[in-house]
């Protein structure tokens, strides 16, 4: 390999590691008034309580004054239970909560569960336990836990269901859950459900490796018959409390699971009532399972045992979570992995129950520990707020995207007719670019003014608003310093962008090109359409400077890169592994066409390990931080020190499975990448008259931002996990780009 390649692969590595040196001086280790939980004073006890499918805005409408009250003690948030881009289901989101990592279904007996004197199609549950574990283990039995194990251990992930347990036993921690949602009519309670009606997974969540626990009961003992009840049953209160009482004892570190059952079926049930009789099930379980809840408040002593309220599963994937413990004072849920006031993750639970209890989580989890920031005022109200605006930012968006691509079609089209328009239409045509260019930094400003309640017509004012400011400043601009007005509209999109970040990024929240709190794929840093907007206008305005300024503008440019690059990794600010693996081999592949260089194949190999060692520098600068600053980038750095290199490409397979749905199909696509690639690299070194020849840009920086933005979107579209979306949001900024060089070219703009 060439001299001047290696000189180039060392220099963007180095990117990472100057990027933690500079990391360490722009940010604290954690948000003013954030606090770890006090692990050096577990708690003797806890109880977590399920309510499945209940969200804060749910529990704030139904009669629940129970938890009305506990809130009150409480650090409070919302629960994210996404797991790829859907919501848990039942079983997975138990199962999650058990592996502390996000995990799958078996593919049989999803939600079967038994009791060990309890019967499985007419076979004792002892006996199939000896076949499927070598021995009739007692406690409550999960029969498919080898399927679930294998499927997890298949899946990208990397969930091992039971973790958990394992952990609560190897520190000698009693386990009992007490649960039985079945949903089935027309057979007696005291005989077997048929298949498909056991809806026990809540086991799940404490069994161990082998699909046990210990103690609890998930029997039909739990049920009575109550004609008006979902499926004529409903938990018997004082069977449960029964149940609950003979395994809350004193003197002993335990966790107990209490789900209120009943709330599961009536969910299951409302697809076959009315809707009126489908509200009013659903109150009644809501207000019996505030009345179970003041039941075992009750039985807790809130000075040595902690209690833990929260929804596996929840329309939209946000379901509620409250935590009560000693020490922790009332305010507002937070994890290194959302990084975001209120907001935790269902794999986050497994460290904070093993924090609780004095047990240290393994580090192989994807989870991390609840941390606790003050919060004042209605913060119930206020996190329902912004589950409102994520709502409307999820139905603004698609009607956004629209009238962008409308925009961009009618410039590409008057670009085209040229001189068939009017000269003063033609004269507007370079500002309308650059006012194209200003509707980005106008959504995420708009977006923070108007949470959805205040009407379109707030919302389009402020963002034409700032178009228009952007293009007239753009055309002083090209009137002073001819070719420059295209640089003010992507300095907006650099300037906003980067300077939201670096302030903890609260524009990007809940706004149409930032991301949704509702999806919860991302809580802080640079969501995946900010990325795309931000890396096309990093590179665009490289090559642009370099075009206006010639090569006394190359150290700036590069400069610009290196920045950009750092702004979209560092751990503490922009966080975004597949914007650093997409940004680093492009920018490169660009810097080396800006200065001259012909890109060969040893160039394309060297910026391929020059984007993993940068990865790899943050991931070793995260996992340097503190336990509760932490975020996902920490994962792959720990992954490496201990040379668990299988994790590493799990997580880059997590990755192109959500963009692509197979790997079979992310194969293809990048060996057409590679094959349009070889023929970019033929049109580069032809020099004949062919077809190929024709292809070739007849200046550097054409053929800078065509090998740049190709990297780009090609590595955007892989690494990332929003599939052609990352791409396709580049073109907001590549097309007013090109016709703004075309414009210029035709002399009839900038």
């Amino acid at each position: 390999m060439r001299k001047s390649t290696r000189r180039w692969g060392l220099l963007v590595v180095l990117v990472g590691l100057v990027g933690g040196l500079a990391g360490g001086l722009l940010a604290p280790a954690a948000p003013a008034g954030a606090g770890d939980l006090d692990v050096d004073r577990p708690v003797e006890r806890l109880v977590i309580v399920s309510l499945p499918g209940v969200s804060w805005a749910e529990a704030r409408r139904g009669d629940m004054p129970v938890l009305d009250e506990l809130v009150q003690e409480s650090a409070v948030g919302v629960m994210s239970s996404q797991i790829g881009r859907a919501p848990a289901t039942t079983t997975a989101a138990y199962l999650t909560l058990g592996a502390g990592t996000r995990a799958v279904v078996p593919g049989i007996d999803t939600g079967v569960a038994l009791n060990p004197d309890e019967l499985h199609g007419g076979v004792p549950a002892t006996d199939i336990l000896r076949r499927r574990l070598g021995s009739a283990v007692p406690g409550i039995a999960y029969l498919p836990v080898g399927a679930a194990l294998d499927a997890n251990a298949d899946s990208t992930y990397g969930a091992v269901p039971g973790t958990l347990g394992d952990e609560l036993f190897r520190a000698g921690v009693a386990r009992a859950v007490i649960a039985n949602a079945d949903a089935a009519e027309g057979f007696p309670i005291d005989e077997l459900p048929p298949d498909g009606a056991y809806s026990r997974s809540a086991a799940t969540a404490l069994m161990g490796l082998d699909g046990i626990v210990p103690e609890g009961t998930v029997g039909r003992d739990l049920l009575l018959e109550d004609p008006d009840a979902p499926f004529g049953r409903r938990f018997a209160r004082s069977a449960v409390l029964e149940a609950f009482d003979r395994s809350w004892l004193p003197d002993r570190p335990e966790v107990v699971l209490l789900e209120a059952s009943d709330l599961a079926r009536a969910a299951a049930y409302g697809s076959r009532s009315t809707p009126d009789q489908r509200i009013a099930l659903r109150r009644e379980a809501l207000e019996d399972a505030d009345a179970l809840l003041g039941d075992v408040l009750d039985r807790v002593d809130p000075a040595t045992d902690a209690v833990l309220v929260l929804s596996p599963v929840a329309p939209g994937g946000s379901g509620l979570v409250a935590l009560r413990a000693p020490d922790v004072e009332p305010g507002l849920l937070r994890s290194a992995t959302t990084r975001r006031a209120g907001y935790v993750l269902l794999a986050d639970a497994a460290p904070t129950i093993l924090t609780l209890m004095g047990v240290e989580p393994p580090t192989s989890i994807e989870g991390r520990a609840f941390g606790i920031e003050a919060g004042e005022g209605d913060r119930v109200g206020a996190l329902i707020d912004q589950g409102e605006a994520a709502r409307a930012r999820d139905e603004r968006l698609p009607v956004v995207v629209q009238v962008v691509i409308a925009a961009l079609a009618l410039l590409v089209a008057a670009v085209a007719a040229g001189e068939r328009l009017p000269s003063r239409v033609r004269r507007a045509l370079g500002p309308f670019a650059v006012g194209l260019l200003g509707v980005v930094p106008g959504t995420f400003l708009a977006g923070h003014l108007d949470d959805g309640r205040q009407g379109v017509g707030v919302y389009a004012a402020a963002v034409v608003g700032t178009a228009v400011l952007v293009g007239v400043l753009g055309a002083l601009a090209e009137r002073r310093w001819p070719r420059t007005g295209i640089l003010v509209g992507l300095g907006s999109i650099l300037v906003l962008i980067a300077g939201d970040v670096l302030v903890g990024a609260p524009l990007q929240v809940n706004t149409v090109f930032g991301y949704s709190t509702a999806v919860a794929g991302r809580f802080a840093g640079l969501g995946n359409l900010a990325f795309a907007l931000f890396s096309a206008a990093a590179l665009t305005f490289a090559v642009v400077l370099v075009d206006r300024g010639g090569r006394r503008a190359l150290a700036i440019a590069v400069g610009l890169l290196v920045a950009a690059v750092l702004v979209d990794g560092l751990p503490m600010l922009g966080a975004d592994v597949g914007g650093v693996a997409s940004m680093v081999p492009a920018f490169a592949l660009t810097g080396m066409v800006l200065s001259g260089r012909t890109v060969k194949w040893p160039h394309l190999i060297a910026s391929a390990l020059a984007s993993f060692g940068a990865v790899v520098a943050f991931g070793l600068l995260d996992a340097s931080r503190p336990t509760s600053s932490q975020t996902h980038l920490a994962r792959l750095g720990e992954h490496v020190v201990h040379r668990r290199f299988e994790s590493v490409a799990d997580t880059l397979l997590r990755r192109v499975h959500a963009s692509f749905g197979s790997t079979d199909a992310a194969v293809w696509i990048l060996a057409l990448a590679l094959v349009l690639a070889a023929i970019v690299h033929a049109a580069v070194v032809a020099r004949g008259q062919g077809w190929l020849a024709r292809l070739r840009p007849r200046d550097t920086t054409s053929l800078a931002l065509a090998i740049g933005l190709g990297a780009l979107a090609v590595l955007g579209l892989v690494v990332n996990d929003s599939s052609i979306a990352v791409p396709a949001t580049m073109l907001i900024v590549i097309v007013p780009v090109l016709v703004s060089r075309r414009l210029a070219l035709t002399g009839a703009g900038p």
